[in-house]
C-alpha cells in the first residue's frame, strides 16, 4: 500500500466517522424502542417453548469414564511403584514410575469401560 492509498483511506475515514456517530445518536421515535423490546421478548419466548427443555449438563467424568479411569490408573499405579521402590530408575535405566503406570492405565481404563457399559 503506498502513501496515496493511505491518505485516501484516512480522508474517507475522517469524512465517514461523523456521519456514523450522528446515526447512532439519532433519537428514536417515541415508543419504537418499547415495541422492539416487546417483539423480541415474544420471539424469544416462542423460541424457548418450541425448543423444549434445556439439555442436562453432565460432568466431564460422567461423559468420559474410560479417560478418567486411565488418568487415575496412571497416577495411582505410578505413585505406588515409585513409593514402593524408592528409586527413580531401575537397573535397566527405565523410570520406575512407568513400571506402575502402565498396569495402572490398563486397570483404570478397564474399570472405566465397565462403568461406561453399565450406565448405557
Amino acid at each position: 500500500m503506498n502513501v496515496k492509498h493511505t491518505i485516501a483511506a484516512s480522508v474517507i475515514g475522517i469524512l465517514l466517522i461523523p456521519v456514523a456517530s450522528r446515526a447512532e445518536n439519532a433519537p428514536a421515535p417515541p415508543g419504537a424502542l418499547r415495541q422492539s423490546i416487546q417483539r423480541e421478548a415474544v420471539r424469544l419466548a416462542s423460541a424457548r417453548t418450541a425448543a423444549g427443555p434445556p439439555p442436562q449438563h453432565r460432568s466431564w467424568a460422567t461423559r468420559h469414564p474410560i479417560a478418567l479411569g486411565a488418568i487415575l490408573g496412571i497416577v495411582a499405579g505410578g505413585t505406588i511403584a515409585q513409593i514402593s521402590d524408592g528409586r527413580v530408575t531401575n537397573s535397566d535405566g527405565r523410570p520406575v514410575f512407568l513400571l506402575g503406570a502402565v498396569p495402572g492405565l490398563l486397570i483404570g481404563s478397564s474399570i472405566g469401560a465397565i462403568i461406561a457399559c453399565s450406565h448405557d
